[in-house]
């Protein structure tokens, strides 16, 4: 057994003041990589893109984010180990933690480093252009598409293996989708959980950042119910992030939180319009003897990618824009106003069949945002007159049956845990926070459980408010509250 907290064993060389959390401590080789260009180059990404045209301090980087997410999985990891030492919670079968190596020095560098990296791959203005990325592999003008986790680990590969070492063999794993090793897992779902270090960091720092208190949360109380679990995951003894069902409400307020900066800043009409119409106007000009280089070429020359941050991308974006003249250069340059209608909300329930009406405004919907807004031939050449986004957040999911009975039978469960917080009762049980109803526990989770939540908003300029109007009567009948409603202009 480790008596050690393995904070103890890393070697603090420098100290990065931040505005969040104070000072940020780095080793030796966490300080070369933030010293590396691709780690610097994350200046020049701004964290919330195109929300700085509506919110004016949205003006902070990946790159103070990123030494954020650091700190905050050094805190969880603090947290996992002082609170597995104080209660010495057991599974329900007896099997204990693998301590000797989720708690060694070793791994916690690792996590460290893996946090520091996870968003080196970013675009200009984040995750705006990967859907775009979708537009052009379909149209064939690029090879495949590319998310930012996949770049970050070609970059990792290809830039950073030689300072990372024998890291840079687990990086990987706990910043991208996929799960080959399940003795990362406690790792990765510290970078990327339910309640992770990525969204402890970015919620409170947008808050600050955008003037407001939605993404504010008990956050000593939350890390004081973290704790490490041991389960069967696909079919193997895994240890993984689960809490401590005493921190429940903590818990219910980190996921309040997250709700009410979706509805205000992520999701917020204005601020998706500038981010959708910055989007298709990316697509537009890469079809088309493009000025920057495409994601194809990262892939092969990754090192080119040092030097596409957002300064570049937006010159030349304004430049090509002027030229066509597009009438996206009003929205995307001078910031003039988008007319939006909507937001059309609707819900799903997983698991849970949709009557007939729900199923026929859903497809009404789908309709018409494929009918307004998927790239065609026709759509690049008439320059598009409208667009519509369709944004889902799913805020807590059921835990996969498979874990809760310990199954042999080899559920994939590894790819389904992505908003799926484990509880764990005073007994070291194993419970679902979605199903707990009545017995002195006060919780709203089973009723938001599985629940996605869909917002659908219709744009165009002002000379095409009225044909936008024609394209949206099948919404009518639906929505009787928002048809006679005259177009919100910013």
């Amino acid at each position: 057994m480790n008596s050690t907290n393995p904070i103890y064993n890393l070697e603090f060389t420098k100290r990065i003041a931040d505005p969040v959390h104070g000072m940020v401590r780095i080793t030796s080789i966490e300080a070369k990589i933030v010293e590396h260009p691709i780690f610097q180059r994350l200046r020049g990404i701004t964290q919330l893109g195109m929300a700085k045209y509506v919110f004016p301090g949205a003006m902070h980087n990946r790159f103070s984010h990123s030494l954020g997410v650091l700190h905050n999985a050094t805190l969880m990891y603090d947290a996992a180990y002082r609170n597995w030492n104080r209660s010495k919670f057991l599974n329900r079968n007896g099997t204990e933690i693998d301590e000797d190596w989720i708690f060694s020095s070793e791994l916690l560098q690792s996590t460290r480093l893996a946090a520091l990296c996870h968003d080196i791959g970013h675009f200009p203005y984040s995750h705006n252009l990967e859907e775009a990325f979708d537009w052009l592999a379909d149209e064939k003008i690029i090879d495949s598409s590319l998310r930012h986790e996949q770049l970050s680990e070609i970059l990792i590969k290809n830039l950073l293996e030689d300072i990372l070492g024998d890291h840079a063999s687990r990086i990987p794993d706990m910043i991208t989708g996929r799960m080959n090793n399940y003795k990362l897992l406690f790792p990765k779902t510290i970078i990327s959980g339910a309640i992770d270090a990525d969204r402890m960091d970015y919620l409170v720092r947008d808050s600050m950042h955008c003037g407001v208190k939605h993404g504010e949360f008990d956050k000593e109380r939350l890390l004081d119910s973290i704790i490490p679990y041991n389960t069967k995951i696909d079919g193997e003894n895994s240890d993984i992030l689960a809490f401590n069902a005493k921190g429940i409400e903590a818990i219910e307020q980190f996921l309040l939180a997250r709700h009410r900066m979706h509805q205000t800043i992520y999701f917020n009409p204005s601020v998706i319009g500038f981010e959708a119409g910055i989007r298709r106007a990316y697509y537009q000009i890469s079809s088309d003897n493009p000025p920057w280089e495409l994601p194809d070429t990262f892939k092969e020359e990754p090192e080119k990618f040092i030097n596409f941050d957002e300064n570049e991308f937006f010159v030349q974006l304004k430049k090509e824009l002027v030229k066509r003249d597009s009438w996206m250069a009003d929205p995307i340059i001078r910031r003039k106003p988008l007319v939006k209608m909507g937001p059309y909300y609707h819900t799903t329930t997983q698991g849970s069949e949709s009557t007939d009406e729900e199923k026929e405004i859903y497809s009404t919907l789908k309709g018409l945002q494929r009918q307004l807004e998927l790239p065609s031939h026709d759509w690049k050449a008439k320059d598009h007159w409208v667009y519509a986004e369709h944004k889902t957040q799913t805020l807590v999911k059921s835990i996969p049956r498979s874990i809760i009975r310990s199954s042999d039978d080899g559920f994939d469960d590894s790819a389904n845990l992505k908003n799926v917080i484990l509880l764990v009762n005073a007994d070291g049980n194993l419970i679902d926070p979605t199903s707990i109803v009545g017995g002195g526990q006060h919780t709203f989770l089973p009723f938001i459980a599985n629940h996605n939540y869909h917002r659908f908003i219709f744009y165009t300029n002002k000379n095409n408010a009225d044909k936008l109007r024609d394209e949206l009567k099948p919404l009518q009948s639906y929505f009787s509250d928002l048809q006679n409603r005259k177009p919100i202009i910013d």
